[in-house]
């Protein structure tokens, strides 16, 4: 059975720990794992136990992110069953019920919101000292990667030097595209609509969210985001609630109609053995 690695990159807290718990709490645990790393250790509610042992001190902008985002990577790595390894931060939250992404996430795929390439420049140039410009990709930093391409990430060293500006931003896709891996990427070019991280950015930037209303809430739960920030510790998601899957009905129904099934033959057979037991001793008195 694979598995999904959340690889939380938190400040000091989970904002909305209990939406997370509750999100968590009707799922397999065979089906997903957890690691956490954070730059001021405040003890969490829930998920205290899945901080990484050892974390780095972090800057915004710099290339320490992704070095606190491999080392990630490197514990969630030594679970083989772990296929896919979804970055969110403490102020994402879950837009869709677990089975939906677990089912949704292809194995031979990473997902990347990515954007325009005229967008890496001229933060990038120090990368022209490296690579050829034709690699040289943006895209958002909360990317899902799959364990071939999260292998890549941790085994190679070369390309943390590349870019000094918002390496977060760059530094995975641009490796990818170096390696012409991106016919095993899924990429949304900055959609507000089927991003699988939702994020709602503006002419006055990225919006932080201290309140949403429901029915903003019910359109970004109807959409095909998996999830979604930025949500302050403000926002009220108590009553969120979040709908399973079809086919998940169908299987949990299916499953409940084989095991009927099974039952009832199991019964016969017993009754079966029975009467014949019966009968051996009516005709061998």
């Amino acid at each position: 059975m694979k598995k999904i690695a959340f690889c939380f990159l938190i400040l000091d807290i989970i904002h909305h720990e209990d939406l997370w718990y509750r999100y968590f709490s009707n799922v397999n645990t065979q089906k997903y794992s957890i690691y956490i790393h954070y730059k001021v250790d405040t003890p969490l509610k829930h998920f205290e136990k899945y901080k990484l042992k050892k974390c780095i001190e972090t800057n915004w902008g710099e290339i320490s992110i992704v070095k606190a985002q491999n080392l990630l990577l490197e514990e969630a790595l030594k679970d083989k069953k772990n296929a896919h390894f979804i970055f969110v931060s403490g102020t994402c939250i879950p837009l869709s019920h677990f089975d939906y992404t677990y089912a949704y996430l292809n194995p031979k795929f990473s997902y990347f919101s990515n954007c325009h390439k005229e967008e890496c420049f001229p933060r990038s140039e120090n990368a022209l000292n490296y690579i050829d410009k034709k690699y040289i990709n943006k895209s958002h930093q909360w990317c899902i990667l799959n364990r071939k391409h999260a292998q890549i990430m941790v085994g190679e060293k070369e390309y943390l030097e590349w870019f000094t500006i918002c390496p977060d931003e760059h530094s995975y896709i641009t490796n990818l595209y170096v390696h012409s891996l991106e016919h095993e990427l899924i990429l949304t070019l900055n959609s507000k609509n089927v991003n699988t991280t939702f994020t709602n950015w503006t002419k006055e930037g990225l919006m932080n969210y201290t309140s949403i209303s429901e029915d903003e809430l019910t359109k970004l739960l109807n959409k095909k985001h998996l999830f979604g920030r930025k949500f302050n510790k403000e926002c009220d998601f108590s009553n969120l609630y979040y709908k399973k899957p079809i086919y998940s009905f169908l299987y949990d129904s299916i499953l409940l109609f084989l095991i009927i099934l099974l039952s009832g033959l199991l019964l016969l057979c017993i009754k079966y053995k029975i009467k014949n037991q019966a009968n051996l001793k009516l005709t061998n008195p």
